[in-house]
């Protein structure tokens, strides 16, 4: 039977994902029949058509000769005809002949090596250009691709991570991940991650959107689904109509639902597309099936003859079981398997290898390739049913026994199912009874692709919540753990399609730069902030001074905030009021850049500029005041005001009915408040309703990831943090995940996180300047790169003078042994009484240091008492230098006496 594994080039060339955030996209967000029905080319056809216009016009235009090759490689995945992949490798020689240093074309050449299944070479020639370039995606793509087919799963992972860290959501990084989590056991997982691919694809790119729906439906396919499948399938027809991979899928279903001859009129016409024999193959067993013996053995004949001359890993595996299966061929089959294992060790690969073993009496060896690949995780039935006539031959009954019901327990209506019921000794007739309840808890979790803009989190409104209702530390779902689309993109395909319609279209550009910035808010892209100041400069150049331009200059003030250029905010917001519209929401950003500036009493001033006199303030009004004003509380030392008024906040979030993704910030900071005020279960209920309103939210799982880890619950809190870094990797988070492996042992797992944490810390212009705090604490934290903490420490002091800056700036100057200069620093920190543990442990150390032992007992003394467990590490710190003084203490009043 054929396995259908997604490759991620088969579905987005690199060239489509290198500008797919910048082109404009046509009206209308969802694909039809009708449109796809009316399209005289396909996406690669238009491609390859569009290209040779360009090369007649000059024929040494390498970029056209790239955009050609990639036509061909993408027309090649359409068709399975791979003639294309020849004209591709034509192309790219010509290429290379005018521009050998090209990087796009030697990129492409890792591509069309890994269409052609040669692995290892892929791999290798990936490598060299990803230690040319590290900060390329696609380059961490490729090398995942190579290192799956080849068995390397563990670095395939570290790929896919890589993808996702750099450039969350992106689809080639999601369709890899979906693979490991198919291959890892993980079925669900695997169809969350296609779904969130398919909603982030294009509308127009139909082959791609009908590639990821087959392969969830391959996954339905395989845990028994088969009614589900067909839907999906269905749906993959309408977008792309005779797809062959669609026609393949098809006919897989009715195999397994025992309807053999549609399924033979579906594999014969997908025959006459795709030229793998696995085709042929699986139409052999479909013969068979049907009862058409003598057109089977024919069939099987042509296989034979074409799998020996073909790169078909597949078919290769496919011969392999077939030989295996006639004893007069089983050395044959090992023959065979040998040659398959010198190339690679994935799961199918050694599974196949088993069962040549097997076919020839080498039992133990099969039983140890065949746990090799059970050893990933792996679910398929198949695989389960080999192992368990393995484990019979060497009788072992309760490993057999235990195989054939996983088996079943896998894919209960699977080929291999009577198989495994006989070898339990199970009738057929029984079937139904025993396995209904399989099938039903099977068919639950997200099956069906979500169309593009299709989903919205703020379809679901989630008011405030019963406290009382939501257990404190209970585990988190995990629907809340991954997060789900949004109309975001919805909006910024609407708004691209608007101004590539009017392109002096003012309001139009502004609507796609306060997209943008959304979905900065939304991610933590810093690309998305980039993106924004763009579309808004350029709708505050075609607007000029008129009312119009309100809403981009504020915007735009919010987009400086993101990338704290907090005096660029401050001058778009006062730009914003100068047009005297009479909106007053400006003041909030001029009340956040002064707090981030540590201007309080500014701040202050500023948000009481948002209650105009003589006037109730609307629901919207209220919470960004009340919200603002909360955070000054807290700073004061006020944090029970601070979480009473950030409760009245959330009320009036929800009532003004504000994005799904605001109304969670409004219960992260609140959990915050409740942290800091040593409430470990009301923050932890916090974050978990932050996460309900608003799924794979990063601040609050990486909140609720630092929670459960200084509540000592350490499962859950890397749990946590993983699922944060993968959405988002903030350099705070992966330095967090890092101390947590430390302090579990997992030394090694620790320093990955550490070394990524520079990596990402230093990746792009705005990076640097959103992280060098957080970069200065963690190499203070982790007494590296003093110096440099130091430097970074005093950079980002240039820009800001609050608290968090003061005390990361005394930590620094601290560690570097300067400690009277990292005293009167302390005290900035702490001059407005704020009730930060962290910042009283800190302020204890350095007077520690200086010889003040009385402050130093009275500041560490304090920390343990407003949150006893404030940090992983430090609060067992603090106990220690505690423990230690008031030992010195008992000493001398022991000598004294």
């Amino acid at each position: 039977m054929k396995i259908v594994h997604l490759s991620l080039f088969a579905l987005i060339g690199a060239s489509v994902f290198a500008n797919a955030q910048l082109a404009p996209l046509p009206q209308g967000d969802q694909p039809t029949s009708s449109r796809a029905a009316e399209q005289e080319a396909t996406p690669a056809q238009q491609r390859i058509d569009a290209a040779k216009r360009q090369l007649k016009a000059d024929p040494k235009r390498v970029q056209a000769i790239y955009e050609l090759a990639d036509g061909y490689i993408k027309r090649a995945h359409e068709t399975a005809d791979q003639k294309y992949l020849q004209d591709a490798d034509s192309a790219i020689k010509q290429g290379v002949s005018l521009d050998a240093e090209d990087f796009q074309l030697q990129k492409l050449q890792v591509v069309l090596m890994l269409s052609r299944h040669e692995y290892a070479k892929a791999r290798e020639r990936a490598a060299v250009l990803n230690k040319r370039t590290p900060d390329d995606v696609m380059l961490y793509g490729y090398l995942a691709e190579a290192d799956f087919a080849l068995g390397h799963y563990q670095d395939a992972e570290t790929a896919a991570q890589w993808m996702l860290n750099m450039r969350q959501n992106n689809i080639p990084g999601l369709l890899i991940g979906a693979k490991l989590r198919t291959l890892y056991g993980d079925p669900n997982g695997a169809i969350e991650f296609l779904n969130l691919a398919y909603s982030e694809s294009s509308p127009m790119e139909v082959e791609d959107l009908a590639s990821i729906a087959n392969a969830i439906a391959a996954i339905e396919i395989g845990q028994g689904q088969t009614d589900t499948a067909m839907t999906t399938l269905e749906r993959a027809e309408e977008i792309f109509p005779r797809y062959y991979v669609t026609l393949e899928n098809m006919a897989r279903v009715r195999l397994e639902q025992r309807r053999a001859p549609e399924a033979v009129t579906l594999l014969k016409q997908a025959v006459r597309m795709d030229s793998d024999p696995q085709v042929i193959y699986e139409l052999a067993e479909a013969l068979q099936a049907a009862g058409e013996g003598t057109e089977a053995r024919e069939t099987y004949l042509q296989f034979e003859k074409l799998a020996g001359t073909t790169q078909s890993d597949g078919a290769t595996r496919d011969l392999i079981f077939m030989y295996a299966s006639d004893a007069a061929r089983a050395a044959d089959a090992l023959t065979l398997a040998q040659r398959a294992m010198d190339a690679r060790h994935d799961v199918w690969t050694l599974d196949a290898y088993a069962w040549a073993l097997y076919a020839n009496g080498r039992f133990a060896e099969a039983d140890a390739s065949i746990q090799k690949a059970i050893a990933v995780g792996v679910q398929d039935a198949l695989i389960f049913d080999h192992a368990g006539h393995i484990a019979q031959q060497l009788s072992r009954k309760e490993d057999a026994a235990k195989y054939f019901e996983l088996s079943l327990k896998t894919n209960a209506s699977s080929l291999v199912a009577s198989d495994a019921r006989a070898s339990l000794g199970i009738s057929d007739s029984a079937r139904a009874s025993q396995l209904t309840s399989d099938a039903v808890a099977q068919s639950s979790g997200p099956s069906q692709p979500v169309a593009p803009g299709e989903a919205s989190n703020d379809s679901v409104r989630v008011g405030p919540i019963d406290y009382a209702s939501v257990p404190a530390f209970a585990p988190v779902p995990a629907t809340l753990l991954v997060p789900r689309p949004t109309g975001t993109d919805r909006a910024i395909r609407s708004a691209q399609a608007t101004v590539a319609g009017d392109p002096k279209n003012a309001k139009g550009y502004a609507a796609l730069g306060a997209a943008y910035f959304q979905r900065a808010r939304e991610t933590g892209d810093v690309n998305d902030y980039q993106l924004a100041e763009e579309s808004l400069s350029k709708s505050l150049d075609l607007g000029g001074d008129e009312f119009s331009t309100d809403d981009a200059l504020a915007t735009m003030a919010e987009v400086c905030m993101g990338e704290h250029r907090f005096a660029d905010a401050l001058t778009y917001s006062h730009k914003a009021l100068a047009l005297g519209s009479g909106d007053v929401s400006p003041f909030a950003i001029i009340g956040d850049a002064y707090a981030d500036m540590g201007e309080y009493a500014k701040a202050g001033q500023a948000y009481a500029r948002l209650t105009p006199r003589d006037m109730t303030l609307s629901p919207r009004a209220a919470y960004a005041r009340d919200s603002r004003i909360a955070y000054l509380n807290f700073i004061s030392g006020d944090t029970v005001g601070a979480v009473r008024l950030m409760k009245i906040a959330v009320t009036e979030g929800a009532e003004a009915k504000i994005p799904s993704e605001n109304l969670a910030w409004l219960y992260y900071e609140l959990g915050e408040f409740d942290a800091h005020l040593g409430d470990a279960a009301a923050a932890d209920v916090a974050y978990v309703t932050a996460l309900t309103i608003y799924p794979g939210d990063y601040r609050a799982l990486a909140a609720l990831g630092k929670l459960r880890a200084n509540q000592g619950k350490y499962d859950d809190a890397i749990l946590l943090y993983r699922k944060a870094i993968a959405i988002v990797p903030m350099p705070i988070f992966v330095a967090e995940l890092g101390d947590l492996y430390q302090r579990t042992g997992k030394d090694a797992e620790a320093k990955k996180q550490y070394q990524l944490v520079e990596y990402i810390g230093l990746l792009g212009k705005v990076n640097k300047v959103l992280h060098n705090r957080d970069l200065a604490l963690f190499y203070a934290d982790h007494d590296v790169k003093l110096t440099e903490a130091l430097e970074l420490a005093q950079k980002e002091f240039e820009v800001r003078h609050d608290v968090y800056t003061w005390d990361a700036l005394a930590w620094a100057l601290y560690k570097n042994g300067k400690y009277s200069e990292a005293a009167a620093a302390s005290e900035k920190a702490l001059h407005f009484g704020t009730r930060d543990a962290m910042l009283l442990f800190h302020a204890g150390m350095i007077a520690e240091r200086m010889g003040l032992q009385e402050q130093a007992h009275a500041n560490l003394e304090k920390a343990l008492q407003i949150n006893p467990s404030f940090h992983l590490v430090y609060a067992h710190v603090a106990r220690e230098a505690l423990s230690g003084m008031n030992s010195q203490s008992a000493s001398r009043e022991s000598h004294a006496r």
